[in-house]
């Protein structure tokens, strides 16, 4: 036991045991209150702050010794380094399995707190907290046994550095947001679960909803936020990859969707109230399951995000399997007894349209989770593997279709039933707008009769929702108008994403350092290789002239990552109105030739001769003296240029490695009549150096991808446009709530 404590931080540690002992203490309090013991309810309450302060100082230990850049500790060493900028270090708190899931807990904690005031009397509060407690509990019970506070033996000088992927700005601020999301995922489970418990059907969708409706929002956000770091970052072009771990988000997100609705179906009109309790469970679910999926390791062959096995598998099913038991009991011994009304609308009413647009959600949703689950289902095959792209496309794109069908009349129906004929009445604006957006479509270059009909039903679904729209904020102001408003959204977004992705215009094309070339209707000339300065990475630049003769330059970054030796590519991206030019690196040539040399040897860059002759190990100051000291080693090499003429330069490129931070500097030496020479690798072991020689061989060359990607700005517009119509009916709904419970907005 005692050597097992030597090899942990104590601090991080016995505040994240704390953390445990609480829950639990909370978990025996809240069952006590439900047994009929009210004065355990202080006692919960207290063992819940005491809980949620262990987490937050559990979280600002990590915080802090990876700021302090703590190498003894595994977690710091695994995932940070001293080059690191600070907003940098800080994101390596959820770059790795363990910190994702202390991030996690952490921000579920808090929701906690503000739960608790929310969940009714003591009864109440005693169930709902009850069960979100055991949420957070089998988190902790994870993170106990995968504890982020593990020393090293020995204290290495620097860590092995953030993944140069998450290097960027949107991802320190993109996981944390998702991690909220999947958090207030377990709030209306709660909510249901200790409603089918105690048996009170009434109250429970009420409460619920906001906070439904905020996992929605913010979810939604941290996908935007994901969608556009790939676009900007991975330099493949798209911004959905149907990758696994995209689909552990989308799928709850799709879900939400429909649980909101229902909420508000039966908080408004008594309808959906035993479907809410199963989407309840499945939203939570799916975030365990999607969970499941990506940090088990089970997929760690498929997706490019997935974390390798750490040996939690056990532990995941176990929580995943519990909570199915949960729920599963509960809905099988409880949801007949709840009271409900049976379905009896006309085809043309609002009703049968909301019970049509569920179903819909609901198989794209399964649609997903079996492609994103095939690796699993097909491991035990001979040649297991996972659907394509092109699997949730073919299949998404019927039930976009209809998803936009059904939007484009539910604007006009009733809950009664609508005539045929003043539905049509009602739909002449949006049907002529819809029509001229399609004629304009199939002039420029929409031809197939799927995407012609796509684009009509879109345009139609955002024209009928804006409509709508405009009436509402005229009649109560636009916080009135917000779940039509989302509904505009989706219209747009679904423009953005038929014209950016199938109308897309790809180019692939090699360009010589200095010669122009023309690419679709424009000009293109590399003119220079920009090496990396400071933390700017290794540029290249690339002159464009457009159709219209405007003159623009573009910097797509291809370099290499000291660490991993992985090459990595960004692409840069000309932003307009109506498109943007995507050009991303796939290949750079720099027409230099690298020559790996012994003592003695001579090797060949072009017409001109070198000759290493051997080190200068004094070039500044003793370079023994240097390393004893830990500063800067400089290592000199002396090296013969034999120029075609004939004539014979001796030049000296050094090798500079400063110890502490791994940095390395090798300035280039110039040579006679032009390029440069400099150190690009020392092999000790060999005795060799490998030489970089410029400007002296072949003219460099850069190979990119040149893509036009018209209207993808929708796409951003259009999830801007949900997001603000969700906040806008949550803070409506709030004050009706307010207005029901006669409370003053000022008073809370």
């Amino acid at each position: 036991m005692l050597d097992y404590l030597s090899h942990l931080y104590l601090p991080g540690s016995v505040a994240l045991w704390s953390a445990m002992v609480f829950a639990l203490a909370a978990v025996w309090g809240y069952s006590l209150v439900l047994r009929g013991d009210t004065g355990a309810l202080r006692f919960a309450r207290l063992s819940y702050n005491f809980l949620a302060v262990s987490m937050i100082l559990t979280s600002l230990v990590l915080v802090l010794v990876l700021l302090m850049r703590d190498f003894r500790i595994e977690y710091v060493f695994q995932y940070s380094g001293v080059d690191l900028p600070g907003h940098y270090q800080l994101a390596s708190f959820w770059a790795g399995q363990k910190g994702s899931f202390l991030i996690w807990l952490f921000w579920g904690t808090l929701l906690g707190v503000l739960v608790k005031k929310t969940a009714g009397g003591a009864k109440d509060e005693a169930a709902v907290m009850g069960i979100y407690t055991l949420t957070l509990l089998g988190l902790l019970f994870i993170l106990v046994r995968e504890n982020p506070f593990v020393m090293l033996k020995e204290t290495p000088l620097d860590g092995q550095g953030l993944n140069p992927l998450l290097q960027d700005d949107w991802m320190v601020i993109h996981p944390p947001i998702m991690f909220i999301g999947y958090a207030a995922s377990a709030i209306p489970f709660a909510f249901a679960m200790a409603s089918l418990w105690r048996r009170d059907y009434d109250r429970w969708a009420e409460r619920a909803f906001p906070w439904a409706l905020g996992g929605f929002l913010v979810l939604g956000c941290a996908i935007l936020m994901g969608g556009y770091w790939a676009y900007k970052t991975l330099g493949w072009g798209g911004f959905w990859g149907w990758d696994p771990v995209e689909n552990a988000s989308l799928i709850p997100w799709i879900l939400g969707t429909v649980l909101i609705h229902g909420l508000h179906m039966e908080r408004t009109r008594g309808r959906y109230r035993r479907a809410n309790y199963v989407l309840a469970a499945l939203v939570y679910l799916s975030v365990l399951y999607g969970t499941f999926l990506t940090r088990s390791g089970v997929l760690a062959d498929f997706s490019v995000h997935s974390f390798v096995d750490l040996g939690i598998s056990a532990w995941l099913i176990a929580l995943m399997v519990s909570f199915v038991l949960i729920a599963g009991y509960l809905l099988v011994t409880r949801l007949g007894q709840v009271p409900t009304e049976q379905i009896e609308d006309p085809f043309l009413s609002r009703g049968m349209f909301m019970v049509l647009a569920t179903i819909t959600l609901l198989v794209s949703g399964l649609v997903i989770t079996l492609g994103t689950s095939a690796p699993l289902l097909t491991k035990f095959m001979e040649n297991p593997g996972q659907v394509g792209p092109s699997f949730y496309n073919r299949v998404n794109l019927p039930i976009a279709l209809l998803v936009a069908l059904l939007l484009s009349f539910v604007p006009y129906l009733t809950w009664r039933g609508t005539e045929p004929r003043d539905l049509l009445r009602k739909m002449i604006t949006p049907f002529l707008f819809s029509l001229a957006v399609t004629i304009a479509a199939f002039a420029w270059e929409v031809k197939e009769p799927l995407h012609i009909l796509f684009v009509f039903l879109a345009a139609l679904a955002l024209a009928a929702n804006a409509q709508k729209t405009l009436g509402k904020m005229m009649a109560g102001g636009i916080q009135a108008a917000g779940g039509y408003l989302s509904h505009v959204g989706v219209g747009v977004i679904l423009l953005g994403i038929l014209a950016s992705s199938a109308y897309d215009q790809s180019t692939k094309v090699t360009l010589e350092r200095g010669v122009a070339k023309k690419v679709d209707g424009m000009t293109l000339t590399f003119t220079r290789y920009i090496p990396r300065q400071g933390r700017e990475k290794d540029r290249m630049e690339v002159a464009v002239v457009d159709r219209d003769g405007k003159r623009f330059f573009v910097y797509p970054k291809l370099f290499m990552n000291e660490r991993t030796r992985q090459v990595m590519v960004n692409p840069d991206i000309r932003k307009t109105m109506v498109q943007d030019l995507y050009v991303s690196p796939i290949e750079f040539d720099p027409g230099q030739p690298q020559l790996q040399l012994a003592k003695g040897e001579t090797g060949r860059a072009g017409k001109t001769q070198v000759r290493f002759v051997g080190f200068d190990l004094n070039a500044e100051g003793n370079a023994m003296a240097q390393m004893a000291k830990g500063g800067v080693v400089t290592i000199g090499t002396i090296v013969e240029v034999k120029q075609p003429d004939g004539t014979v330069t001796t030049v000296k490129p050094l090798y500079r490695l400063n110890p502490a931070s791994g940095q390395v500097e090798t300035p280039p030496m110039p040579l006679p009549g032009g390029g440069a020479i400099f150190v690009s690798g020392i092999n000790a072991s060999g005795g060799q150096v490998q030489f970089q020689v410029t400007g002296v061989s072949n003219p460099a060359r850069l190979s990119i991808d040149v893509t036009r990607k018209p209207l993808i700005n929708l796409v951003w517009y259009g999830l801007y446009v949900v997001l603000l119509g969700g906040a806008l009916s949550t803070i409506h709904r709030l004050r009706q709530s307010m207005k029901r419970e006669q409370i003053q907005p000022s008073a809370v």
